[in-house]
């Protein structure tokens, strides 16, 4: 294209710009002379493993600021673009609107009282795509009661457990509480980490780096824990600030940022007593052995229904067998005949014998013992059926003689 149409292409309402492999921050990346330290401990996935597994454990204790402390200096020697925006991005930068009137609204709320708040940090879908603008991360807000989930029976530990769970017990029971707070000032950092491109490393030389992990990487990686930290840092300067409505408890976390956890903020709680969650009974309907641990859960294959599809022939080798190894059947006592003879008792009565159905109402020929003496002999079994101890009925035509007994009633 000529240079006056780009020109114009760049002023349409339509136009996106795709930034190339070659453009700074997103996928090419200027290699320092020599390895920085944080090069040297991404280069093994049990070094990048443990470097991680440190700071998800300080903030999680809630040590925000010496885990900031780790990163900046890790960050200091490296020159890319997100680098220089974690640099720039600082805890009084970053406003949270709304945390003021949390207090008020929850006064004035007329249904249960609300003992648990979850805040959680996360991005629309798709943003990749939408190069136009920057773009503040969303601050997801939900409040709860001890109604459907019993928060104030648990201790720290077992709400961190539930967050880590597939499914905490609490989803999908919040309170009809209008309340809107909003983040801003993570929107530079949080933008150059959404259209990064090298947020993978493979280990295998495609990367084209030897001895050291390739900068870019690192980069994304020291970017997105920087962004948990000073989320953390700012909303815990809030609540410090402003408080919690007392008997409130905070989750708060980040949800597909690349730095997932979750976290408690404001006064901590002891763990409870045993006999008090025994008594209460921890999350309704559930017992306190069914909390997940706060660890990643191990892989299991997805399951491959193909695996327990069976040929005819296997399939009547396994009911022969098992047929085999069932024990028979034991004989039905006698009832005792009833000590008076004008009418028959419940105890006395043995129901007789149904008569023969004609031929034609069979739907199969072969006869079937009563299930007070033997199993019905399988269709798939080779051996014959053995001789019934009383009339047989035939098998099949259950519907027919449903409806016969249902017309004798009648």
């Amino acid at each position: 294209m000529a240079g006056q149409e780009v020109a114009d292409a760049v002023h349409h309402p339509g136009y996106v710009h795709i930034p190339s492999a070659g453009t700074e921050g997103v996928r090419s990346y200027r290699e320092p002379p020599e390895p920085h330290p944080a090069q040297l401990t991404f280069l093994t996935p049990e070094g990048e493993h443990g470097y991680v597994e440190r700071l998800r454990g300080l903030l999680i204790d809630g040590r925000f600021d010496e885990a900031a402390r780790i990163l900046e200096t890790d960050l200091a020697p490296f020159e890319g673009r997100i680098a220089k925006l974690c640099k720039a991005t600082r805890v009084e930068d970053i406003v949270i609107e709304g945390w003021e009137d949390l207090e008020e609204i929850i006064a004035e709320f007329e249904g249960p009282p609300i003992s648990a708040i979850t805040a959680g940090l996360g991005n629309e879908p798709d943003l990749v795509f939408d190069l136009t603008k920057e773009h503040e991360p969303t601050l997801i807000f939900a409040l709860y009661s001890d109604d459907m989930f019993d928060f104030s029976a648990l201790s720290d530990e077992q709400l961190l457990d539930q967050c880590m769970s597939e499914c905490p017990g609490w989803v999908g029971h919040e309170e009809d509480v209008e309340f809107y707070v909003n983040i801003e000032g993570l929107a530079p950092l949080n933008t150059a980490l959404i259209q990064c491109k090298h947020i993978h490393f493979l280990r295998d030389g495609r990367d084209g780096v030897e001895g050291r992990a390739p900068g870019g990487y690192v980069e994304y990686q020291l970017g997105c824990w920087l962004r948990a930290t000073r989320f953390l840092q700012a909303i815990d300067a809030k609540v410090k600030k402003v408080g919690l409505p007392k008997g409130v408890r905070l989750i708060t976390g980040l949800i597909g940022m690349n730095a997932d956890l979750a976290t408690l903020l404001g006064q901590r709680k002891a763990p409870a007593a045993p006999s008090m969650l025994a008594q209460k009974g921890g999350a309704k309907g559930s017992s306190e052995d069914q909390f997940a641990t706060l660890t990643m859960k191990k892989w299991v294959p997805k399951h491959d229904p193909l695996a327990d599809m069976e040929s005819g022939s296997s399939l009547r080798q396994r009911i022969a067998a098992s047929e085999e190894e069932a024990p028979a059947p034991q004989p039905a006592p006698t009832p005792a005949p009833a000590p008076v003879a004008s009418a028959p008792s419940a105890q006395s009565y043995r129901p007789q014998p149904q008569p023969q159905q004609p031929a034609e109402h069979m739907m199969v020929s072969a006869p079937v013992a009563p299930p007070a003496t033997a199993p019905d002999a399988s269709v798939f079994d080779p051996r014959p059926a053995p001789e019934p101890a009383e009339p047989a009925r035939p098998r099949g035509g259950f519907l027919k003689r449903l409806f016969q007994r249902r017309r004798k009633k009648d």
